[in-house]
């Protein structure tokens, strides 16, 4: 367990050593549970809700979650706390960009980047697939609580998140130049630091990933068309 304590084992004490491009390197193994997940999301709109709920109930829920609590949030306070970096302060209310939340921008963010996050490359998916599949299967175990625990793993794992790259509270913007999709990991790993301080690189560097996923976008309406049992 890392959460409150000084160091995170998942993080190498020698900043030479840490990923250039995320908080914290997602375990290799997400992307196979995000794999099982996205077969069973395919076999419930085949209308096999049984074989989708058996592949469900064979995914690394606790595991996920676990991992997501005791590393993956206290990422960029760890490397913070061994960088010894001071937090900036925020600028006055007044001097902040009047749009906070990223909700009018986050769809287009997504698209762009190929619903995969812009820090660690780990496949997203739609917040609106994920509400419907979640609505129509009506299963206790799935869904997206008010809390970590009650939150399943693969949740965690895949939902998008617009994140700031130069944090809100220090004057950054609330548009698509400072937008970047990313995982709940990654985003809440930052944790409101700048790139610079967590010794990160600037995402748009590099292109994102552009291929045949899109997040499950294409299978909303086919999700809907299910019926709730």
């Amino acid at each position: 367990m890392c959460r409150g304590k000084d160091n995170c084992s998942e993080l190498d004490l020698d900043p030479f050593n840490w990923d250039k491009h995320c908080p914290l390197s997602i375990p290799e193994w997400f992307d196979d549970e995000v794999t099982i997940f996205v077969k069973a999301i395919e076999l419930f709109i085949k209308g096999n809700r049984n074989g989708c709920i058996e592949l469900i109930l064979s995914i690394r829920d606790s595991e996920m979650t676990d991992w997501y609590i005791e590393h993956g949030q206290m990422s960029g306070m760890h490397r913070k706390n061994i960088l010894k970096i001071k937090r900036e302060e925020p600028i006055p209310e007044e001097l902040r960009d009047p749009l906070r939340s990223p909700t009018k921008y986050q769809n287009q963010v997504f698209i762009r980047d190929g619903y995969r996050c812009r820090y660690c490359g780990s496949r997203l998916i739609s917040q609106m697939l994920l509400k419907a599949f979640i609505k129509q299967l009506n299963l206790a175990i799935i869904k997206r609580g008010k809390t970590n625990i009650t939150t399943h793993g693969i949740i965690h794992a895949t939902w998008p998140v617009a994140d700031h790259l130069v944090p809100w509270v220090i004057g950054g913007r609330t548009n698509l130049e400072n937008l970047v999709a990313s995982c709940a990991p990654c985003n809440y790993g930052k944790a409101g630091y700048t790139i610079e301080q967590i010794g990160i690189d600037d995402p748009f560097k590099y292109p994102p990933k552009i291929d045949d996923w899109d997040g499950l976008e294409s299978q909303i309406i086919n999700v809907k068309s299910q019926k709730i049992v």
